[in-house]
C-alpha cells in the first residue's frame, strides 16, 4: 500500500497565483489531509470526557439557558422594538452575536503561535504549512455551525416559525471562513517573528467585542458614530445573521458584496504574507 506525502513545494510568485479561485484549488489539493485531521481534532477535544462529543451540544444549550434567565429575565434586554419580542429572542440575538464573535476571537488569540507550537512540522517534515491556519479555522468553524443551528431549532420550536431569510448565513459562514483563514495567516506569520503580538492580541479581542453589535442593537448606537460600527465587517454579519435568523430581515445585496470581497481580500492577501514569509519560519522558531 504506497503512502502519500504531502510537500509544501516552492510557491510561483505570480499575480494569478494570489486570487481566490488559485488560492482554493491549492488548498483542495491536500484535502485529504485537511479532512483526517480536523476530524481528529474535533474527536480529541473530548476523548477522555464520558458525554464526549455530546458536550458540543451540551455547553451551547446551558449558556443559552444562562443568557435566557441573567440578560432576559432578570435585566429584561431587548434587541428590537417588537412588542412580542420574549427573554428568549433576547437570548437568543445575544447567542447569535456571541458564537460569531467566538469563533473570530478563538481565531485571533490561536494564530499568534500557530508556527512555534507546530515547530516539527516546520523544521523536520515536509508539511503543507499553510493548511495549519485552514485546520484550526475548520475546527472553530464547526462549533459556530452547531450553534448557530441550536438557535435556529430553538427559533422554530419556541416561536413556530421558520424566517426564509435563515438561508443567508450558509453566505455568511463562507465569509467568516475566508476571512479567518486570511487573517490567521496574518496573525500567524507576523507571531513568528514578533513575539509580543500574542501578548496584544487580548486587548484587542475585548476591544473587538464592545466594537460588535453583541449586547446591543446597531439601532442603539447614536446617528454620528454609526459609521464607526458599520465600517466593523465582523459587526454587520453578526447584525444581519441576527436579524435574518430572529427577524426575518433579509440583507441588502450591497452590504453582502462589501462583506465578500473584504473576506476575499483579506483571505489573498494574508495567503501572500504567508506564503513570502514561510521560507524563513525555520530560521525564528
Amino acid at each position: 500500500m504506497s503512502k502519500k506525502i504531502y510537500t509544501s513545494g516552492s510557491e510561483k510568485f505570480q499575480c494569478a497565483n494570489f486570487f481566490p479561485w488559485a488560492i482554493i484549488k491549492k488548498i483542495c489539493h491536500h484535502k485529504q489531509l485537511i479532512i483526517s485531521t480536523v476530524i481528529q481534532d474535533f474527536k480529541s477535544t473530548y476523548q477522555a470526557s464520558h458525554l464526549g462529543l455530546l458536550w458540543q451540544i451540551l455547553l451551547p444549550l446551558i449558556m443559552l439557558a444562562i443568557f435566557y434567565f441573567v440578560f432576559g429575565v432578570v435585566m429584561g434586554g431587548r434587541f428590537s422594538n417588537i412588542g412580542s419580542e420574549s427573554p428568549l429572542d433576547y437570548a437568543i440575538a445575544l447567542f447569535i452575536g456571541l458564537s460569531i464573535f467566538n469563533c473570530i476571537s478563538q481565531v485571533i488569540t490561536s494564530s499568534t503561535n500557530l508556527i512555534s507550537s507546530n515547530s516539527a512540522f516546520v523544521k523536520t517534515l515536509s508539511y503543507p504549512l499553510e493548511i495549519l491556519s485552514v485546520n484550526l479555522v475548520l475546527n472553530y468553524a464547526v462549533t459556530l455551525f452547531i450553534n448557530i443551528l441550536i438557535c435556529i431549532i430553538f427559533v422554530i420550536f419556541f416561536n413556530f416559525k421558520f424566517n426564509l431569510s435563515t438561508l443567508v448565513f450558509p453566505f455568511y459562514l463562507v465569509c467568516i471562513l475566508f476571512f479567518s483563514v486570511g487573517l490567521s495567516w496574518t496573525l500567524s506569520s507576523l507571531g513568528a517573528f514578533i513575539r509580543d503580538i500574542s501578548v496584544i492580541t487580548s486587548p484587542i479581542t475585548i476591544i473587538l467585542m464592545f466594537m460588535c453589535p453583541i449586547f446591543y442593537p446597531l439601532s442603539m448606537v447614536p446617528e454620528r458614530i454609526r459609521w464607526v460600527v458599520t465600517m466593523n465587517p465582523l459587526a454587520m454579519i453578526i447584525e444581519a445573521c441576527r436579524n435574518a435568523i430572529l427577524y426575518g430581515t433579509w440583507p441588502s445585496y450591497t452590504s453582502m458584496l462589501s462583506i465578500l470581497l473584504f473576506s476575499m481580500t483579506v483571505f489573498s492577501l494574508g495567503y501572500l504574507l504567508f506564503m513570502v514569509s514561510k521560507p524563513s519560519f525555520a530560521d525564528v522558531v
